[in-house]
């Protein structure tokens, strides 16, 4: 068996070389995505926006949390589909091609979903809700976007199946919650139980975290080391930042710091 913890750090790059001619998936257009979403977000949106009143969306974000609550339920059960043919815990080595394009479109589809999450910064910032772009909130965002499109590029494996599914179904309730909010200010009555999603996504990242250590331990093919501790060492800084927004948000009542690059004379 070959453990996790047998460092490499050399990564196996176009192990599945379709995926390299997929939107997205060349690295020159992935910086230059991440580029102008950070330029945006941190210095050209709050620029332009001094300038403007802060523009309301409610149409534009009630058709976005739809969109993005159906998407999550869609992937939620292709994922759970997968799993219940290959099992919670995949020991397979070696996979046909049609079972390795599967897991590859899952992927992607996956990793798009991250990208559309972006917009979630971008509606703050025309909404100049400032306050919003917590370092948790853009660094979890970025993460997500690297670590997934990463690993479809140079290490895709099923491991993280069933960290979609769980990632996915948070999703679908998170999204849920911002489209009832962006109703207006008479529907926040339905919307006491927003402390309860940061407790999900914090048993989540437990659960992911237990699942792919015993994934890996398991199997006689586990994925890259740098894959492996990369997930496994954000994984347990996610824990430590949603608790600590947690405590400040729901128990001692102290402000979350926001982006100060971000909000200037905003703050």
């Amino acid at each position: 068996m070959t453990w996790c913890f047998q460092i490499q750090f050399s990564l196996p790059k176009g192990q599945l070389s379709y995926v390299e001619k997929w939107p997205l998936m060349k690295s020159n257009e992935m910086a230059f995505l991440l580029g102008i979403y950070l330029a945006f977000i941190l210095k050209i949106g709050p620029m332009v926006m001094e300038h403007f009143n802060a523009i309301q969306m409610r149409t534009i974000l009630t058709v976005y949390n739809a969109i993005k609550v159906a998407n999550s339920t869609m992937l939620t059960f292709q994922f759970l589909r997968y799993i219940q043919e290959r099992g919670l815990f995949p020991r397979n080595c070696e996979y046909d091609d049609d079972v390795l394009y599967t897991i590859a479109a899952l992927y992607w589809k996956y990793m798009v979903t991250k990208v559309l999450d972006l917009f979630d910064t971008v509606f703050f910032v025309l909404r100049k809700k400032y306050s919003q772009i917590t370092f948790l909130h853009v660094y979890h965002h970025v993460f997500m976007v690297m670590i997934t499109w990463s690993s479809l590029k140079y290490d895709p494996s099923d491991h993280w199946a069933f960290m979609a599914v769980l990632n996915c179904t948070i999703h679908v309730f998170m999204y849920a919650y911002y489209g009832i909010a962006s109703f207006g200010l008479k529907y926040r009555k339905y919307l006491w139980w927003k402390k309860y999603l940061t407790i999900m996504q914090l048993i989540q990242f437990l659960l992911i975290m237990i699942h792919v250590m015993i994934q890996t331990h398991i199997t006689d093919c586990p994925m890259h080391a740098g894959t492996y501790w990369l997930g496994l060492s954000n994984i347990v800084l996610f824990i430590f930042l949603f608790m600590d927004f947690y405590n400040k948000k729901y128990r001692t009542g102290t402000p979350v710091d926001n982006l100060k690059i971000v909000c200037g004379k905003h703050q």
